[in-house]
């Protein structure tokens, strides 16, 4: 388990270098936008103009995107989502906030967790997509994530009464 930089440079590279299970990257899509933008009682994506994951997996030879969800991240801390937070870490490029749990403490609460794997897009090799291209796909991949939420949000108790919204 390693932490790489997500940028596209850097992906193609590991992707390519690397097969089999030591070429998977997870990447947190939303990043630090969905930290000040989620709360208990709505999950909001960050997801609308984040396609360059999408290109990055039609332009790399034997890359797959499969979509994932993890029930419970927005509800085992309390994040403090002020704007000046939210300004300073856009700036400085990294999540400033404050943040609590279990009583008042930054330990986190005792709630489920549940990671769920969606159904693998099947991406196509296209060395050079249109943007048509990207956002078939891409709508694809929100569409699994919607399906994804929607299925399981019962399973846990703190997501029964969420709404997911891709923004």
């Amino acid at each position: 388990f390693g932490l790489i930089d997500a940028s596209k440079s850097n992906l193609k590279r590991h992707l390519t270098r690397n097969k089999g299970i030591h070429g998977s990257v997870v990447i947190y899509i939303g990043g630090m936008a969905e930290l000040f933008l989620s709360s208990r009682d709505e999950e909001r994506l960050y997801l609308k103009k984040r396609k360059g994951f999408i290109k990055l997996g039609l332009t790399t030879p034997g890359v797959d995107v499969i979509p994932i969800y993890l029930f419970g991240n927005t509800s085992v801390l309390t994040v403090l989502t002020h704007g000046f937070l939210a300004n300073i870490s856009r700036k400085l490029k990294i999540s400033l906030t404050l943040f609590w749990g279990k009583w008042g403490l930054p330990i986190p609460r005792d709630e489920k967790l549940l990671y769920v794997s969606g159904q693998p897009l099947g991406l196509p090799d296209i060395p050079n997509p249109t943007q048509e291209d990207i956002d078939k796909w891409h709508d694809k991949y929100c569409q699994e994530v919607t399906r994804i939420f929607n299925t399981y949000k019962e399973r846990v108790p703190m997501y029964k009464h969420k709404t997911l919204v891709i923004v």
